[in-house]
């Protein structure tokens, strides 16, 4: 047991050291660097700190890294936030979130550095509670934009990426339930091996995979097409889109689209993200959304349209994610924009 605990957690740290060096030489003006750093020297901690009594640190060692592996978790989700949520800005209720995670862990850690007298078991769960609603939150958020990635590589690795969390945090879960029973040197052992392979397939897909899959809301380079038949799609899209006002369906999906042009829709994702510059399909249909909003707008026929029923008329289905799209497009307000054409 000792030989192979050795063997799974001093491979994990040396790729963990890897894995956060390379972050800081080769990934630093990426956007996610700082969260992909943190989450490694978080879970390096607990790597390090969460061992059998012939790896344990001297004490003060082992008492800094209990306190640094506290927001491994917290970390982890902001990074994978920087990956597929599409253009993830750090907001305080990012803040929040991590801080609410981390308090009940810390409270643990007080308990266990024998600091306070208390039952842990409320606190425990309460921390079980925050651990399973990050990662429910990182599921969700993962799989939701799958159907609007242009990025292949991207759309599997996020199957991947659910499949691994999904792992540790039900083994994880399991473990920290009996954390305080007796035995608690396996179950370091366990929670070790059960990380292992999500640290394996980070390393393995992120520097394994192009620049550009790590970069979800960055605008993907175009490259013109001179293929025939490359040439013919696209002027059907934009008939499909322009000329019929296919952006107006509310509704609109890439199946319904690959659907009415009769190609697949790896193929239809391939002809937008390449040709294009698109890594959302989203933001290819708000281009043209936006478009006519603009359009409208400056139109003194329709001056005192209300702005809502433009934007509902363009295939926009609220105004708060109209009012989004528009500011990110234009840097301005629909309001500050038609007054500035009037």
């Amino acid at each position: 047991m000792i030989l192979i605990d050795a063997f799974i957690r001093f491979t994990g740290v040396g790729l963990l050291i890897f894995l956060a060096a390379l972050t800081v030489r080769d990934l630093r003006n990426w956007h996610g660097a700082p969260y992909l750093f943190l989450a490694s020297i978080s879970v390096l901690a607990a790597y390090l700190g969460l061992t059998l009594p012939e790896f344990r640190l001297p004490d003060p060692v082992h008492v800094l890294l209990r306190i640094v592996d506290i927001p491994n978790l917290a970390f982890v989700w902001l990074f994978a936030l920087t990956l597929f949520a599409q253009k993830f800005t750090l907001r305080w209720f990012h803040v929040v979130a991590v801080a609410l995670y981390s308090l009940p862990i810390s409270i643990i850690r007080l308990y266990q550095f024998e600091i306070v007298e208390m039952d842990p078991q409320p606190v425990l769960w309460v921390a079980e509670i925050f651990s399973i609603a990050l990662v429910g939150h990182l599921i969700f958020t993962t799989l939701r934009g799958r159907a609007d990635d242009l990025l292949e590589q991207r759309r599997r690795a996020r199957i991947y990426f659910v499949i691994v969390i999904s792992f540790v945090a039900t083994v994880t879960t399991f473990i920290h339930t009996d954390m305080f029973l007796p035995h608690e040197v396996s179950y370091a052992t366990l929670w070790t091996a059960s990380v292992w392979p999500g640290i394996v397939w980070t390393c393995y897909w992120l520097f394994g995979a192009k620049r550009e899959a790590l970069a979800f809301g960055d605008q993907a380079q175009v490259q013109p097409t001179n293929n025939p038949v490359d040439q013919k799609l696209l002027a059907e899209l934009e008939t499909i889109m322009r000329d019929e006002k296919a952006f107006k369906t509310s509704d609109l999906t890439i199946v319904t689209l690959a659907r009415k042009m009769t190609v697949t829709q790896h193929r239809l994702r391939q002809l937008i993200n390449q040709t294009l510059g698109h890594q959302n399909f989203n933001s290819f249909l708000n281009s043209y959304r936006i478009s006519a909003v603009k359009a409208a707008l400056r139109d003194p026929a329709k001056r005192n349209l209300p702005i809502l029923t433009i934007a509902l008329d363009c295939g926009f289905n609220s105004l708060t994610t109209f009012n989004r799209a528009f500011r990110e497009s234009e840097n301005m307000t629909p309001s500050a924009y038609r007054q500035r054409t009037e």
